[in-house]
């Protein structure tokens, strides 16, 4: 078993009850609702580069060359002397068309077992990445910052446990939240702070064991919830992918 599969298991088990395998499988679901990332290839190499979902690499996607690549001959490149002299803005794009090469895969700090990634900074066990900051097992994530074993989250700062969770900061073992902060354990969640608990709560803030915004008290609370958490994993299981989410509910 590698470590992103063991990552998966673990957070999978923690924040929905059960242990799910085979992240691969789940892919296409972590992926929905964040920012992903283009394949494309070295135009030295041909070795496979990530290029983030901004248009600057986009622009750039025919000249880029992996990190390496960039340090290495790339980097000492140099137009001579006559062309230096001749250089004028209308004639540039040709000039400099055999040093105007560059990378996306920046790196900074101490990074390890970081795959099928772009733009990570000291991070660790983390894969599909992007702008990943000091984060850990995070997969399928979208500019994690100090949070670690999430799955399939987008800009979301300093928690953990958590899975597609989206611009909250602050999450403990939660489940499709979106624009929350200081939360744990709660799940279906929109623009509250403070919930400890809760589900399908929305702006709102500082309540227990509540479901739509009305608290129900321990015993109630978590009769429904392990209700709708075998329905979750049985959903997820069959089919690798849960339709509902936080942004559709209203839909459903």
């Amino acid at each position: 078993m590698d470590e992103f599969e063991k990552s998966f298991q673990t957070i999978s088990s923690v924040v929905l009850g059960k242990k799910l395998s085979g992240y691969r499988d789940y892919e296409n679901w972590l992926s929905r609702s964040v920012l992903s990332q283009e394949k494309t290839k070295s135009c030295m190499s041909g070795e496979d580069i990530y290029l983030p979902p901004f248009s600057f690499y986009t622009a750039l996607k025919s000249k880029l060359v992996t990190i390496n690549e960039a340090y290495d001959a790339v980097g000492k490149k140099q137009i001579n002397e006559k062309d230096l002299n001749s250089l004028s803005f209308s004639n540039a794009s040709n000039v400099l068309r055999d040093i105007s090469i560059t990378t996306m895969d920046t790196q900074y700090g101490t990074n390890t077992n970081v795959a099928e990634s772009s733009l990570y900074y000291d991070s660790h066990t983390c894969l599909r990445g992007i702008g990943l900051n000091k984060s850990k097992c995070d997969l399928y994530c979208f500019w994690p910052r100090y949070s670690e074993y999430s799955l399939g989250c987008y800009y979301l700062f300093s928690s953990q446990f958590c899975i597609k969770c989206y611009n909250s900061e602050n999450l403990t073992r939660c489940f499709e939240m979106s624009d929350c902060n200081n939360c744990s354990d709660s799940m279906f969640c929109h623009n509250s702070e403070n919930l400890k608990n809760c589900m399908f709560c929305f702006n709102t803030k500082s309540k227990q064991y509540a479901i739509c915004n009305v608290e129900v008290g321990r015993e109630k609370y978590m009769e429904i919830k392990k209700k709708i958490l075998d329905e979750i994993i049985n959903k997820l299981e069959k089919d690798k992918k849960l339709d509902l989410n936080i942004f559709n509910l209203s839909s459903f």
